[in-house]
């Protein structure tokens, strides 16, 4: 599966210099279940299979990378606060530290989603102001461009 970055790349542009996880922790097909989810809809699919070919390096290493590893980040997270063993579903602990509280682990997931968003709408934001670099975008197709939801409030755009 060929995927625009790689697990340690979602490691190192999603994860703090102290959160330190496996690069296995990220599966191919979490990544590409985050692109399809979160980046086609706003690249569109030519765009991406150009990106997958190679081209547009500098769109991928500034915008659209960083996207796509807190959107990884985002689906993954609820898995990194458990563990799914033998046994069943584990809270993770330790004899140094204490298992997260229910707000903690709730204000974590507003906090990645959050980022998320902003990243998206970033990424959305240059292909617009620059669509004449990219011809294989079309921004009446860019789901972040039609209908936006901040602070509770729908705006259309």
């Amino acid at each position: 599966m060929k995927n625009l970055i790689t697990n340690e790349q979602v490691i190192s542009l999603a994860f703090a210099d102290g959160e330190y996880l496996s690069p296995e922790v990220v599966l191919d097909s979490d990544i590409a279940t985050a692109a399809s989810r979160y980046i086609i809809p706003i690249v569109g699919a030519e765009l991406y299979e150009e990106m997958l070919g190679g081209s547009h390096k500098s769109l991928l290493d500034d915008f659209v990378a960083p996207a796509l590893a807190m959107a990884v980040r985002t689906m993954i997270q609820p898995a990194l606060n458990v563990r799914t063993g033998q046994t069943g579903l584990h809270i993770s602990s330790s004899a140094r530290s204490d298992s997260s509280t229910k707000t903690a682990i709730q204000t974590l997931h507003k906090s990645l989603r959050l980022r998320r968003r902003e990243m998206l709408k970033r990424l959305s934001n240059h292909l617009r102001n620059h669509q004449s670099e990219f011809a294989s975008y079309d921004a009446s197709r860019d789901i972040m461009q039609h209908c936006a939801i901040n602070g509770g409030c729908i705006q259309t755009l």
